[in-house]
């Protein structure tokens, strides 16, 4: 009678594992479609409304910047390369996204601005970002039958490649098209006049306290445009310089008022401008700062 001894190394996965795999496979690529949706939407929101993103954490920059993050790991995410890499990655990423949110639900903000125009509150941002960091901790990808660091390598390199192009392309076509890049802008989103900053901070302030703070706006047309009055949705905002008149393609800076008001912690007010241009009857703009009940906070 003869003995044969099976190599637990060389057997199939179990049952178990393959489902774990297969899970983590519709995990991934839901994840990765849902940041490519992010991605969009945020895009979408810059392009058509700067004040898309109401968020004190948040600067354009910041904006672009994670509009790319979720573009690349979104892609990685659904090639599938390096799953376990990817992984990481995206367990690293929505744990910044989750200490962000979570953020701005304690300091009382009404949307995350995560998903563009589409308001969501911080607290079910941060609930979401939780339950995929759970989902990606517990179930993992099967493990590479290649050898690890030579899949990893390809997917990187296509992943880096592709992503390369395709934003080189794009700012290489803005860059040839566009004259003057921030008029063109402009342009896009429908703005007859830009206001910069979108957002304008102005720091702490005890309650009663007024601070000046400046706007540039810029006439992206070939006509002059007067700007020929404002308002905001409570009485802390004034501007005493108007009207004042635009020529074609000027630019002029505009002094604001804001006194600090209401309850004690970060506030972002809203305020509109008014101009005679029939295209762009209005230009919106906000002012954010924090409220303390005295100068030491």
């Amino acid at each position: 009678m003869s003995l044969s001894i099976t190599d637990d190394r060389s057997a199939p996965p179990c049952d178990k594992t393959i489902r774990m795999a297969n899970i983590y496979k519709v995990i991934r690529v839901a994840v990765g479609a849902f940041l490519l949706a992010s991605a969009g939407l945020k895009t979408h929101g810059l392009a058509t409304d700067p004040l898309a993103q109401e968020s004190v954490l948040v600067t354009s920059r910041i904006l672009i910047a994670t509009i790319e993050v979720e573009i690349v790991l979104g892609l990685w995410l659904l090639g599938g390369w390096a799953a376990r890499a990817s992984r990481i990655a995206a367990i690293a990423f929505f744990t910044m996204l989750a200490a962000a949110s979570l953020y701005m639900a304690v300091e009382g903000q009404a949307s995350c601005g995560c998903l563009g125009r589409v308001r969501v509150s911080p607290w079910w941002a941060f609930a979401l970002d939780t339950a995929v960091i759970a989902a990606l901790v517990v179930w993992r990808p099967a493990k590479p039958r290649e050898p690890l660091l030579a899949t990893w390598m390809q997917g990187i390199l296509v992943l880096a490649f592709g992503s390369a192009m395709i934003l080189v392309l794009a700012g290489a076509i803005f860059m040839i098209l566009a004259d003057n890049p921030m008029e063109t802008l402009g342009l896009l989103r429908g703005e007859s006049i830009t206001a910069t900053p979108g957002v304008s901070d102005v720091g702490d302030g005890v309650l009663g306290e007024t601070r000046e703070f400046q706007i540039q706006l810029r006439n992206n047309t070939d006509r002059t445009i007067r700007v020929v009055g404002g308002t905001a949705t409570c009485a802390c905002l004034t501007t005493a310089d108007l009207p004042i008149e635009l020529l074609a393609h000027q630019a002029r800076r505009l002094p604001i008022t804001v006194r600090f008001k209401g309850s004690v912690g970060a506030f972002q007010q809203p305020f509109v401008l008014f101009t005679d241009d029939d295209a762009h009857r209005t230009i919106t703009a906000s002012v954010r700062g924090y409220v303390v009940t005295s100068p030491e906070g």
